[in-house]
């Protein structure tokens, strides 16, 4: 059983080894990251936008049902209010 044990899945194990990563994909992870718009703004805001964004598709997949009716109304508004603040900087 101890042969097949992958110390680089136990969680939080300081002595697991790193996975590899090569020079091609990290050269594409930089090329992702210099091409990625969100990466040179203002971190907070571009949180902020994917976090009302995101839940703006929670909300349009959760069908509009009686008893959750109040929540979905609160998540839009509060989704409302992430907009006008983006907006307004």
């Amino acid at each position: 059983m101890g042969i097949f044990r992958r110390p680089e899945l136990e969680k939080d194990n300081p002595v697991a080894p790193q996975l590899y990563v090569g020079p091609r994909r990290r050269h594409k992870l930089f090329q992702d990251a210099e091409r990625d718009p969100s990466s040179g703004g203002d971190p907070l805001a571009d949180t902020l936008q994917a976090l009302s964004q995101a839940a703006k598709r929670f909300a349009d997949s959760v069908p509009t049902l009686r008893h959750n009716q109040k929540e979905r109304t609160a998540l839009l508004k509060a989704i409302a209010e992430a907009n006008r603040l983006l907006l307004k900087e």
